[in-house]
């Protein structure tokens, strides 16, 4: 009989009564659902946009997201090179202007190129075409060393896994069909799982960074070769000098600098990394120091001119013992006199170590430098014939001198980011919960022991409580009332309190590490036996006395009569048992110490401590998949569970 009469509901007040409940209800709900949005919205995210609460993510329908979450990515999340290329001063990529955008006119120049975005509402930016076309040019003709660049999408200091991490980590897999021991074995490394491979970190522009021969670093120098171009991002010795030297000594104001150099530059941005020594000082005292003390090797030069003064040197060094000079080298030199200035400059060796001494030594005129941008000076005053006003024209950017030109860093990279704009954004739609499932799948046993834990738990949980439950209710003990007592007191404490006994209990049995620690303290569940004695008292008495005279065992009348009735309780039971051990993370996490036999949520909570906010959203709603399943398909299920012994 409901609550409200039908005449009753006819009455204005009670039509306003409801109404309010109604808003009530919805307001309860949205603020649910709006929490649950954000999260959902957030694990698409990165340092970028991780900061804007927004329902939908940001770089869906604003270009100017997505490309800084580009550069976030292509420069590997380091902001300090991004800056040494770009030469602009940006303390995060979130502040990254977009080329073109910055200035009022929003005009388009001649040779410029616009994109009419797929949101129609967002004006895009503007690039130089023929600057990217030079640049196109002369990086198709330079062809440079793999330790001469970084591979963009490799590594995020994080903890994200961007997308050439995890295709180096999948080319790893297939070399070594996915065996981890034969992987150690044959890169000679001692990973403890697949999770840990693939990140390779490198410092090309310092002076103490060194290659080695170790065969996991040839493999990626191989894998760094073949990946696109676009993904490529160049190191700029004008800006490592300028920010980190310069900026360093005479703060990040230009006056101080002029002062002490008698100069009038408006911006630390004109001032360059010559190719050779200048001649005024102290920028002549600055160059030396930077070049002797600071600079990666791979990148200094000395001219022929030097060889005795080599030659000398190794003379001294070994004190003329010409043997020793060879064995440490592994050359044969027939004497000091013979010896050549070294062919490698980026592999560690014997030979290097000297070469790094003998820089900060040989006369200065002898030392130059080579880089990218260097380079692509040398290719524009080529192609330019040194007419620096055609290059003016055809960039549309003032320079002060072919010296000056530097990396089309921002107008490259917006340029390759509108070509490939639509894998770029797939890229980060999915990038978060690649990582989550490759983190479950690939990280040790903690899908399948979450499975086989979640298994055992309802098998023993629709095994002892029904027997407990079916005692009780068959045979009604004079105890009865008390054993009930006795469950129902069990649902006043909660599970921590119980938590330390059941550890200590577990671990004088030896059963730690174990799935028997894991079953065993919840094996009878007292809210589980009271529900379904319940149940059992409600089914009538007759169908036991019939099944007793057709000469039925209490075996079948239990199996046969009592189960098979009873299939919407203990149904309810088992989802119960499933959402229990598939949520267990303190107590799986205590009595299951030992990496080896952690539970999913065990290490989903690992990924959240050690990763990024994008991560822990997608984990938490990966997480929440099954339990989301179970519920969709299994709701019939629960509602006869709650009806059906309402019914009886």
């Amino acid at each position: 009989m409901p609550l409200i009469s039908t005449v009753g509901r006819r009455s204005l007040h009670v039509r306003l009564l409801i109404a309010s409940l109604y808003v009530v209800l919805t307001l309860g709900a949205t603020t649910m659902v709006y929490p649950f949005l954000l999260m959902i919205s957030g694990s698409f995210k990165s340092d970028v946009d991780k900061n804007e609460f927004d329902v939908v993510p940001a770089f869906f329908r604003n270009p100017d997201v997505l490309f800084r979450k580009h550069l976030e990515f292509k420069y590997n999340n380091l902001i300090t090179e991004y800056k040494h290329s770009s030469r602009v001063r940006a303390y995060e990529f979130a502040q990254v202007q977009i080329p073109g955008k910055p200035d009022a006119d929003t005009s388009k120049p001649a040779g410029a190129n616009t994109l009419q975005w797929w949101s129609g509402s967002i004006p895009p930016g503007k690039y130089n075409e023929q600057k990217v076309k030079d640049w196109k040019e002369f990086e198709a003709e330079y062809n440079p060393a793999p330790s001469t660049y970084w591979l963009g999408y490799t590594q995020h200091s994080n903890k994200l896994m961007p997308w050439k991490e995890r295709e180096f980590r999948s080319l790893l897999q297939e070399t070594t069909e996915g065996d981890l021991d034969e992987f150690n074995k044959q890169f000679e490394t001692y990973a403890e799982s697949w999770i840990g491979v693939g990140r390779m970190t490198e410092r090309l522009t310092e002076r103490r960074y060194q290659l080695n021969e170790h065969p996991l670093l040839k493999a990626y120098y191989e894998f760094k070769e073949k990946q696109p171009v676009w993904f490529r991002f160049y190191p700029s010795l004008d800006g490592k000098y300028v920010q980190t030297y310069l900026e360093a000594t005479y703060g990040q104001e230009i006056s101080e600098y002029n002062k002490a150099h008698n100069t009038d530059w408006k911006r630390y941005s004109d001032i360059i990394l010559w190719p050779t020594a200048p001649s005024n000082e102290p920028e002549r005292g600055e160059w030396e120091h930077f070049v002797r003390e600071e600079l990666n090797l791979q990148f200094i030069r000395v001219d022929e001119g030097a060889l005795p003064h080599y030659r000398e040197f190794l003379s001294k060094q070994y004190a003329g013992d010409l043997g020793l000079l060879n064995q440490r080298y592994k050359t044969n030199f027939p004497a000091f006199a013979q010896a050549a200035f070294p062919e490698n400059l980026v592999y560690a060796s014997e030979q290097l170590v000297d070469w790094a001494e003998f820089i900060k030594n040989v006369p200065l005129e002898f030392l130059y430098l080579t880089s990218p941008e260097l380079e692509f000076r040398s290719f524009l005053k080529k192609k330019y014939t040194e007419d620096l006003e055609a290059l003016i024209s055809a960039h549309e950017t003032e320079y002060l001198s072919f010296e000056h030109v530097p990396i089309s860093s921002i107008e490259v990279d917006y340029a390759d980011f509108i070509a490939n704009q639509d894998a770029i954004r797939w890229e980060f739609i999915t990038a978060n919960y690649v990582q989550v499932l490759d983190y479950i799948v690939l990280h040790g046993y903690s899908l399948a022991n979450t499975i086989i834990y979640c298994l055992l738990s309802i098998l023993v949980s629709l095994t002892v409580n029904p027997i407990a439950a079916y005692a009780l209710s068959r045979f009604r003990p004079p105890s009865s009332y008390k054993l009930l007592l006795f469950c129902m007191t069990t649902m006043a404490f909660p599970a921590a309190v119980t938590m330390i006994p059941s550890f200590l209990l577990v671990k004088n049995l030896g059963l730690l590490n174990t799935f028997w620690a894991l079953i065993l303290p919840g094996m009878a569940n007292g809210f589980s036996i009271f529900l379904l004695k319940g149940f059992f008292d409600s089914l009538p008495r007759e169908l036991y006395e019939s099944a007793t005279i057709d000469g039925a065992g209490e075996w079948v009348m239990f199996w046969n009569l009592t189960m098979s009735l009873s299939k919407p309780i203990l149904a309810v039971l088992a989802l119960g048992a499933f959402t229990q051990a598939y949520g267990n993370f303190m107590f799986a996490f205590i009595l299951c110490p030992d990496e080896k036999m952690w539970t999913l949520m065990v290490f989903l909570y690992n990924l959240q401590y050690r990763g990024h906010m994008g991560l822990t959203f997608a984990a938490l709603l990966v997480a929440a998949i099954p339990t989301f399943l179970v519920f969709v398909f299994c709701q019939n299920i629960i509602i006869r569970g709650i009806v059906v012994p309402v019914e009886k």
